[in-house]
């Protein structure tokens, strides 16, 4: 029987790409207008969709489920503008949820998640909140690096040290369904300079974003090779204007221009 998977983030694109390396007939269904919307810009979310469905997945993009129909088993997804997807399994990667039923009874402020301050301290003074439960400047990260930087600052907060969060500047760089993907920072680059280079060839795409000479976001799909320098340059606000015309070749051809 046919399988659909709902949600087009990074678990629900590896869930759909495993079953169809076993050879289940596989549809991705995602609401919003592409894959990855929180790490990839429209062409780079393309790319990946386009790759995944040479790999047997079928995807619907813009697709809103309205329900799982089926007795005692599954047997169909119906969608909001009446399509149904014939289906043995059901398959849903639709996110997290903050965990806050206990800090609701204990009278901290709740919003998406734990609202926090800069200091990670919660609308209680002496408690303290990290992690995906909490929602710093109305946001909920859901990656594992900002966790580690809010506990940081919350020990060092604790610890009676003048300590502030910001926020984190989130950075993916993973392999998905066999295609190397890669976005940190501002990676739409709405109202900035971009530089884009493509290789329809090598179906690799490379966009770097620049705010007053500095670069503030990029995404790569295909080559990440380079990733890891964008990203230092990115968490360093390093001026960029003297690399500029080679930026986007990579380190070892910009430093040597």
């Amino acid at each position: 029987m046919p399988a659909v998977v709902i949600g087009g983030g990074l678990l629900g694109i590896e869930a759909a790409y495993g079953l169809a390396r076993r050879g289940v007939s596989v549809t991705l269904v995602h609401l919003m207008d592409r894959l990855m919307e929180r790490q990839l810009d429209a062409e780079g979310a393309r790319l990946l969709a386009d790759a995944i469905e040479a790999k047997g997945v079928r995807v619907l993009l813009g697709a809103e489920t309205r329900a799982i129909r089926g007795g005692s088993a599954v047997e169909a997804v119906e969608l909001k503008d009446g399509r149904v997807l014939p289906c043995g399994l059901v398959v849903m990667a639709v996110g997290i949820r903050s965990s806050t039923a206990l800090a609701v009874t204990g009278g901290l402020q709740v919003k998406r998640g734990i609202v926090v301050d800069d200091a990670m301290q919660t609308s209680v003074a002496g408690v303290y909140a990290v992690g995906e439960c909490a929602e710093h400047r109305g946001v909920c990260y859901g990656l594992v690096e900002p966790c580690y930087e809010q506990a940081r600052v919350a020990a060092a907060a604790m610890a009676g040290e003048p300590v502030r969060y910001a926020g984190s500047v989130l950075a993916t760089n993973l392999k998905v369904s066999g295609v190397s993907v890669f976005s940190a920072g501002d990676f739409e680059g709405v109202g900035a300079e971009t530089i884009v280079v493509r290789d329809a060839g090598q179906g690799s795409y490379r966009k770097l974003v620049l705010r007053e000479e500095r670069l503030a976001g990029a995404v790569l799909v295909g080559d990440t090779r380079e990733a890891l320098w964008y990203a230092d340059l990115i968490r360093s606000g390093a001026p960029v204007s003297a690399l500029r015309e080679a930026l986007a070749f990579g380190q070892a051809f910009a430093e040597a221009a």
